[in-house]
């Protein structure tokens, strides 16, 4: 069976799990890519001088292991104001469109501007809300909109239900923890069987990552 985790800041457990590992922009050191798979993206706590970090970004998306881009984001407890971190989002959308790749998000306290952003951008690509703690009512709210909903070790069980099983997908984000036990946790919450959920996420993350093999 293949585990996928879909956001991670460390190399798999498991090297023949597969991992897509975050790669923050903050300036020329981070166009190191950290592994075969990976995102690069602004995130809304490093925002500093945007259009250098965009251009940055924007050239390592060509090479063929930047599969997504982010995490971007809204972030309300950040230093940027919420102007800056909406613009600075909605350029890497935006970016999204144009490189062909899903845009993995970081949302802290700001679904309304997320979900406005969402309809005003009108995106092709999918949109995946990362490391997902909110309650059963958000998650539906933001599925009805077409967001995928990323879950890591602890999460609300309602939630998981209403994401399950096509908007689902799984993660361990920055915590150092094997990707197999968060899987085990929720096939555990959905009870229903491991290799079950094996089956379904593997083609969620084929439907939006298809080079991710």
């Amino acid at each position: 069976m293949i585990y996928y985790d879909i956001h991670t800041h460390q190399p798999p457990v498991h090297p023949e799990d597969i991992a897509i590992i975050n790669t923050i922009v903050k300036d020329e050191g981070d166009l190191l890519l950290p592994a075969q798979w990976c995102s690069m993206g602004i995130h809304p706590w490093y925002i500093y001088n945007v259009r250098e970090q965009l251009s940055l970004l924007e050239s390592a998306l060509s090479d063929p292991s930047v599969v997504a881009i982010g995490e971007a984001g809204l972030d309300k407890l950040a230093e940027a104001s919420l102007d800056i971190q909406q613009s600075t989002f909605r350029e890497q959308a935006l970016l999204a469109e144009k490189a062909d790749k899903p845009l993995i998000i970081h949302s802290v306290k700001a679904w309304a501007e997320l979900i406005a952003m969402k309809r005003s951008v009108k995106p092709r690509m999918p949109w995946i809300v990362h490391g997902f703690r909110g309650n059963a009512e958000l998650a539906g709210q933001l599925i009805h909109q077409g967001f995928y909903l990323s879950f890591g070790e602890h999460f609300n069980s309602q939630a998981l239900q209403a994401a399950w099983p096509g908007y689902l997908l799984a993660e361990t984000d920055d915590k150092e923890i094997d990707i197999r036990s968060v899987y085990r946790q929720i096939a555990t919450s959905l009870h229903i069987s491991l290799e079950e959920l094996v089956i379904t996420l593997e083609r969620n993350v084929q439907n939006i990552f298809p080079f991710v093999r």
